[in-house]
């Protein structure tokens, strides 16, 4: 069983109130595209410049996919301009709870 694939967007803002409508619009967008299960938006109790933005998606296909739609092109793509330069994407190895623990298998190639 392949574990889930997970967004994480960072970006620091200074205009919340106009950044939370892009953010908004653009999981709006998003939600629509075939593979999208969720997406949370989070601001750090620590830094209040520091947003993040996780998306859950199927797979990374279906991110891969769903970022390279004309639509996303159009309404995400300019959104994301403003963040942080760093890896985005991550694939759920292990999750556990209160119950259980689960161990997935990777599905990325990893090159080696």
């Amino acid at each position: 069983m392949f574990g889930t694939f997970h967004a994480l967007w960072t970006f620091d803002v200074t205009d919340s109130e106009s950044w939370n409508i892009a953010a908004r619009k653009s999981l709006s967008v998003l939600q629509a595209r075939p593979g999208f299960i969720s997406a949370n938006i989070f601001h750090s109790a620590d830094s209040p410049e520091r947003y993040l933005v996780q998306t859950d998606w199927q797979d990374v296909g279906s991110y891969r996919r769903a970022l390279g739609s004309t639509e996303a092109k159009i309404e995400v793509w300019p959104f994301l301009a403003d963040m942080h330069d760093e890896p985005t994407a991550f694939e759920k190895l292990f999750t556990m709870n209160l119950d259980s623990a689960t161990e997935y298998e990777t599905s990325v190639n990893d090159g080696v």
